[in-house]
């Protein structure tokens, strides 16, 4: 395979019209694609395979690739931000998912792209912050670190959470029920432990969850090539695929409202609360094989 110079960012055009850039880092063994809208994964393609790994976005079953799910992790029961005596209004998964982001270092192997509080921003979470994602790939494997900055003269309560989605199957040829999940540990699902999900399409729709996960790694695979997502110290793992061909694998610090809940958004369960002048940090990977 040729590959182009990427040395910079090039531009291209969305369904809009709009100017989209993107920034390439790659390997002889893979390539992989950053966009500055919402700081996306738009490609991880293997070179020796030649199987792309990520989703491609389809509003026939869900527009959305990889959204970084920041300051809310799904919804609350009636759909606002109770922050301080006050009602605030962000869409699903929170702002960053729809947000510009700046590429502020781009090398070889390494992208960093950051996003900053803004008028915007602060009209659906009253908050300054910046968001700084990083990522490095070495051969097959991409790594993706997060720090949240606080920035204000008072505690910044925020959920975090990633919805990264792998195309499903990978192959031309392969069929979706071809592939299953492993994990590296076993886990209770339907009172039994396991270390294999199958794809089950209605379990799937509704969401697969794992509270406080033993397991560390999953791989999704047909048995012969896959991809792995490497995650620590999440208390949630979800699954989910709207009967699409594509399979999300969710590590969340929070999570969407099950029920009818009223706590205030600081009280929320799996709420990070982030002192002043102080940051956080977090990380995941994803491995092509």
């Amino acid at each position: 395979m040729k590959f182009k110079n990427h040395a910079k960012c090039y531009n291209k055009t969305n369904e809009l019209g709009e100017d989209m850039s993107t920034y390439t880092i790659q390997n002889s063994f893979a390539s992989v694609t950053i966009d500055e809208h919402a700081a996306e994964i738009h490609s991880f393609f293997d070179c020796e395979t030649n199987i792309e790994a990520m989703w491609q976005g389809d509003k026939t079953y869900w527009a959305g690739r990889n959204p970084i799910l920041f300051p809310m992790v799904g919804k609350t029961w009636d759909g606002i931000l109770h922050i301080q005596g006050k009602e605030y209004r962000t869409g699903n998964h929170g702002f960053a998912r729809n947000s510009e982001f700046k590429c502020i270092k781009h090398t070889d192997t390494q992208i960093v792209m950051e996003l900053c509080d803004s008028e915007e921003t602060l009209a659906q979470y009253p908050f300054h912050f910046r968001i700084e994602v990083t990522y490095t790939l070495e051969g097959k494997k991409l790594d993706i670190t997060y720090q949240i900055e606080n920035r204000n003269t008072c505690v910044m309560p925020f959920n975090f959470g990633l919805h990264p989605a792998f195309n499903c199957p990978l192959e031309e040829g392969k069929t979706f029920d071809a592939y299953h999940l492993e994990l590296n540990q076993k886990e209770v699902l339907n009172e039994q432990e396991v270390d294999v999900i199958t794809l089950d399409k209605d379990a799937l729709k509704k969401t697969i969850i794992i509270k406080n996960p033993h397991s560390t790694c999953t791989k999704l695979t047909d048995g012969i090539h896959g991809i792995q997502v490497e995650y620590q110290n999440y208390p949630w793992l979800a699954y989910w695929s709207p009967y699409a061909p594509f399979v999300c694998i969710e590590p969340w610090y929070s999570h969407t409202d099950f029920e009818k809940n009223e706590v205030p958004f600081e009280k929320r369960e799996g709420t990070i609360v982030l002192n002043v002048n102080d940051s956080w940090q977090t990380a995941y990977s994803i491995t092509l094989f």
